[in-house]
C-alpha cells in the first residue's frame, strides 16, 4: 500500500471516531430507545444505529469502492469481496453507555488483504483518541506509546470479560481465569473490549483475556496493542482472525509466555474460537 493512501486511510479513520464519538456524546443527553438483541444484557440503541449510519456515509463518500463489517449490521453485503475492509463498532460498551455514560468508546480499523493498516479508538467521554498505523506506531492523543515495562504474572493488572461468559462456564475457563485473578496483582472489568485492549496499549492494564469476542471488538485495538509493541493472540496463542469471532489475549509481551503455560497447565482445552 502506497504511503499516500495509508495516510488517507488514517486522516479518514481518525475523523469517523471523532466525529461519531461526538454525535453519540450529543444523542446521549436526548431521549433514545433500548432494545434487546440476545437478552437484556445484550443492548443495542437507536444511537448505535445511527452513528454506525453516519460513519459507513463518511467512509463511503471517500472510498466507495471499500467493503464494510459494522456490528448493527446495517452495510449488509459480501465483505469478502474487497481487498480493503473497514471493521467498526460504533458504541463499544453500550451498556456502560445506557447506564453509566462513560467507559464506551468508538472502534475503527482498516484492514487491506487481511492486514491491520489503522486502528483507532476513541473514549468520547473523556476525549482520548488511541490509535495505530503499520509501522508507524501507537499514540494516545499524539503522544508515543510504548509497552516496554518489565512484568512479571504476579505484578500483572490484566481485564477481563470471561466471568460473564456462559461458554466459559460451561467448559470451566471461568474457574481458571478466578485462580489467575488470585495470581496477579489485581483483575478490572470495564465493559468496553476495545477501550480495554487499548489501556493495555497505554500501559494502563499489563493484559486483557476474553473467551470471545466479535471482530469489530477487537479490530482496531489489536493493531494499536501490536504497534506499541505488545502481543495479541487467541488464548492458546494462536494468530488472530481478522473478520470472524475469536478469543483474545493481548498483553504486555514481558509475561505473555507465563501467562501462557498458566492457561495451559490449568486447562488442556482453552479454545481458540467460537
Amino acid at each position: 500500500m502506497q504511503a499516500s493512501t495509508l495516510a488517507a486511510l488514517k486522516e479518514l479513520a481518525l475523523q469517523c471516531a471523532r466525529s461519531a464519538g461526538e454525535l453519540s456524546l450529543k444523542r446521549m443527553k436526548e431521549p433514545f430507545t433500548v432494545e434487546y438483541k440476545t437478552s437484556a444484557s445484550d443492548l443495542v440503541t437507536a444511537v448505535d444505529k445511527e452513528v454506525e449510519n453516519h460513519v459507513i456515509q463518511m467512509i463511503l463518500a471517500r472510498f466507495p469502492d471499500h467493503g464494510i463489517l459494522g456490528e448493527e449490521s446495517a452495510h449488509v453485503e459480501d465483505y469478502k469481496q474487497y481487498d480493503t475492509l473497514w471493521v467498526i463498532d460504533p458504541i463499544d460498551g453500550t451498556t456502560n453507555f445506557v447506564h453509566q455514560q462513560i467507559n464506551f468508546s468508538v472502534s475503527i480499523a482498516v484492514y487491506h488483504k487481511g492486514e491491520g493498516m489503522v486502528g483507532a479508538v476513541y473514549d468520547p467521554s473523556r476525549d482520548e483518541l488511541f490509535y495505530a498505523v503499520k509501522g508507524e506506531g501507537a499514540f494516545l492523543n499524539d503522544r508515543p506509546l510504548q509497552v516496554n515495562r518489565e512484568v512479571s504474572l504476579e505484578q500483572a493488572l490484566l481485564c477481563t470479560s470471561v466471568f460473564w461468559n456462559k461458554r466459559a462456564e460451561q467448559i470451566g475457563i471461568d474457574l481458571i481465569v478466578k485462580k489467575l485473578a488470585g495470581k496477579v496483582r489485581g483483575m478490572r472489568l470495564l465493559g468496553s473490549a476495545a477501550l480495554e485492549m487499548a489501556y493495555v496499549a497505554a500501559g494502563r492494564l499489563d493484559g486483557y483475556v476474553s473467551m470471545q469476542l466479535n471482530a469489530w471488538d477487537f479490530g482496531a485495538a489489536r493493531i494499536i496493542v501490536e504497534e506499541a509493541g505488545g502481543r495479541v493472540t487467541t488464548m492458546t496463542g494462536t494468530p488472530l482472525p481478522y473478520d470472524q469471532k475469536s478469543s483474545v489475549m493481548a498483553c504486555n509481551p514481558t509475561f505473555y509466555e507465563e501467562l501462557q503455560q498458566f492457561l495451559k497447565s490449568e486447562h488442556t482445552d482453552v479454545p481458540s474460537q467460537n
